[in-house]
Parts: C-alpha cells; structure tokens; sequence
C-alpha cells in the first residue's frame, strides 16, 4: 500500500519540472518580444503548452487518491465515476481531437472501492485514445455506457479505433504484455485492472471487437459483498 506522504513526495517532485516548464515558456515569450519576433503558431504553441502543464499541476491531488489502496468500500455512485473519470482525461482527449461522450442510462449505487475503480476506467480511456492516435482515426470517438444486465451492473468503453488483432487480444490481460514502446508502457496497466476487478471487486473485466474498434466490459453484481 502507497502511503499518503510518498504520494505527497511524489507530487511535489512532479510539480518541479513543471514549474521550471512554465519558466521556461515565459523566458521563450521574453526572448520572443526583445527581438521582436511575432509567430502566432509559436505563440499558441506556448499557450499550449501553459494550459496542459497547469493542468497537469491541478489535477495531481486527483491522482493522489487513485494511487492510495483504500481500505474498505463504499457505497458510491457509478455515474459519479465515470463522469469523475472522464473529467480527468478530458483535456487529453480534446487537444487529441477524440470526441469522448458518457451515455448514462441509470443513476445507480453500488458497493467498490471508489478510486480504484476511477483509475481502471482513466486505463481504458487512455487506451483507447492510444489506439486511436496511433492509426490515425478519422472522426475517432470513445463512449462510456452505463447499463444493468442479468444483475450486473455493467460499464462498457468502446472506440472506432479498428478493433484489436486476434494474436492481441489472447494476450491482452497478460502481465508485462504491450504493443507500445517501452518508453511508453510496461503492459501492467491492464493486467493490474482485471486483477483488481476480479479480486477487490468480485467482477469481470474482457475485451470484445465490435463494429468499428473494440469494446471493454467491465461488470460488478449488484449487491457488492
């Protein structure tokens, strides 16, 4: 279990870099005007730049509760995590051009643990906006579906992105599997999501191809022991 005061380390040693970013940009901006250079795709480069580094500072303390191993469940709202989730990597999907729509079809409650299950649903969605960049998908969209089915409450995250290759898929849930380089990924991402799924949830995790991309279920029972 990851403590609250190393996550704390952790956010401080994360929040360094970006403020010697944000220092740099402005020197850029400086050195910019003193030789009175004007670049409009500079300058929004900059601001771009600005925008995601305070949103990155911002959204640390959100991380910090995904990362904390919480100790018992609680009775939570679904469509609260979900929407929890999506607000987190909104950004990221909007400077992508991804459009990343929720279709919540029931307010319902149910007994998890409340992180976690935030920080499984940020895995897919950062995946599938993965999968979508890496062939560039034209018009590329991830959705979020909340529906009941045979007593099972069941969260679906499905793309356009082409679908996942059948040699992939068998292995997908294995440890230390990925098809991104490893600068980028080390495979644990989905492996960690379905054992957390199925040991701290008491659920499913799979993967199907359908239609124009793929689709992640995830499925708790109704009443969470």
């Amino acid at each position: 279990m990851i403590n609250d005061e190393l996550i704390s380390n952790i956010a401080h040693q994360w929040r360094q870099p970006l403020s010697q970013i944000n220092a740099t940009v402005g020197l850029i901006d400086k050195l910019l005007y003193e030789k009175k250079i004007q670049d409009p795709e500079i300058e929004a480069k900059l601001q771009e730049i600005e925008r995601l580094t305070k949103y990155m500072s911002n959204t640390i303390d959100d991380f910090r509760g995904h990362f904390v191993r919480e100790a018992e469940q609680e009775e939570i709202s679904l469509a609260d995590v979900i929407l929890k989730a999506k607000e987190v990597v909104q950004v990221s999907f909007d400077d992508a051009n991804i459009m990343l729509t929720s279709d919540i079809r029931m307010q319902t409650s149910c007994r998890c643990y409340k992180n976690e299950l935030t920080q499984i649903i940020i895995v897919l969605l950062t995946n599938a906006k993965d999968a979508l960049l890496d062939r560039n998908t034209f018009e590329a969209k991830v959705e979020m579906v909340l529906v009941k089915e045979e007593g099972y409450f069941v969260i679906k995250i499905s793309d356009n992105a082409g679908g996942i290759t059948k040699s992939v898929i068998q292995k997908i849930f294995e440890p230390y599997y990925t098809t991104k380089h490893q600068s980028v990924g080390t495979g644990l991402g989905l492996f960690m999501a379905r054992k957390i799924i199925q040991e701290r949830h008491k659920g499913t995790l799979e993967v199907k191809n359908r239609d124009s991309g793929s689709c992640f279920t995830i499925k708790l029972k109704e009443t969470q022991a």
